[in-house]
């Protein structure tokens, strides 16, 4: 593999987590993943999902805490990428039954994003939810 192809895989993967346009993945899922895209993310309500069920889990998480992924780290090699990301927000939504606190919150994570004909067909998330979680919940008085 080459390194412009290793450069373009992590430019797409940068593009991908750090929502680059108008903070808004859910029109970048379109652009740089594959038809038959797969995540999986046992944070999330359903662990594995598909391109629409991305998506669609994406935007209800945005609309809840309004998100902001950056790029700590990343590696590349052969049709792997590897990242290290903070993701920050305020909780302005009701989300897994979760009414809006209001609170912000600042996390870390790892992903790993497989590619395809340079377009990303698969991903594996694993981040603290369970840390945010914590952070949105008041303290004790």
């Amino acid at each position: 593999m080459t390194s412009d192809r290793l450069t373009g895989h992590k430019e797409a993967a940068r593009r991908f987590i750090e929502e680059d346009r108008q903070g808004d993945r859910v029109a970048e899922y379109g652009e740089l993943c594959t038809p038959d895209y797969v995540e999986h993310d046992p944070a999330m309500p359903r662990e594995t999902v598909d391109l629409a069920g991305a998506r669609e889990t994406y935007r209800a998480v945005a609309e809840a805490f309004g998100l902001r992924h950056s790029v700590e780290s990343m590696v590349a090699e052969g049709d792997l990428v590897g990242i290290r990301f903070t993701v920050r927000g305020r909780h302005t939504g009701e989300f897994q039954g979760i009414p809006p606190t209001g609170r912000t919150f600042e996390s870390t994570g790892h992903t790993t994003l497989r590619f395809r004909d340079g377009k990303i067909a698969e991903s594996w998330f694993n981040w603290d939810f369970e840390g945010m979680k914590e952070q949105l919940t008041p303290t004790p008085a």
